[in-house]
């Protein structure tokens, strides 16, 4: 068993996938992408889930977006979000803080669940600090991912524990 700590992005990345594939047979995780991406699945093809580069952690974000979307929204490219890239105003960074606290609560159960280091992300290089309830509520989603989580996050929370038994 190698200590996640000394595993490379690509090993670590490749073990996560091979983990998360039993337990979402319909999708397809893949690195390499310069921005996220889902994409939808279509007649005969399995959903793709795009991750940015090879980074362990985007590949871990991706797919608490994916957890939490739900069955309507997993039909839909990108889940049907919007998305403001960095640059936003003030008030598109709000929106943005306020619609991310769940996803990242679950991402920093993923990285509990394997032993990763996990920081918020606010996709904002304007300098502007994370505000007070955006924390709050990340904290508060952490609590439920890890207490009582949806069943497709509780699926890849299983399967990321067993994973990480095997690294």
């Amino acid at each position: 068993m190698t200590p996640i700590s000394m595993l490379d992005d690509d090993t670590l990345c490749a073990r996560l996938i091979a983990a998360l594939a039993d337990a979402f047979p319909d999708l397809m995780i893949q690195g390499g992408a310069d921005e996220p991406f889902y994409e939808a699945a279509k007649e005969g093809q399995k959903a793709i889930l795009y991750f940015r580069s090879n980074y362990p952690r985007s590949l871990l974000h991706e797919l608490s977006h994916y957890c939490l979307a739900g069955n309507r929204r997993r039909m839909l490219d990108d889940f049907g979000y919007w998305y403001f890239p960095c640059g936003r105003t003030e008030e598109e960074q709000i929106l943005f803080e306020k619609v991310e606290a769940r996803p990242q609560g679950l991402e920093k159960a993923f990285c509990e669940a394997i032993g990763l280091k996990f920081s918020p992300s606010l996709d904002d290089f304007s300098g502007r600090p994370a505000s007070e309830s955006f924390l709050s509520n990340l904290e508060a989603a952490y609590r439920e991912m890890t207490t009582n989580p949806p069943p497709t996050a509780k699926r890849a929370l299983e399967a990321l524990k067993i994973a990480k038994a095997q690294f």
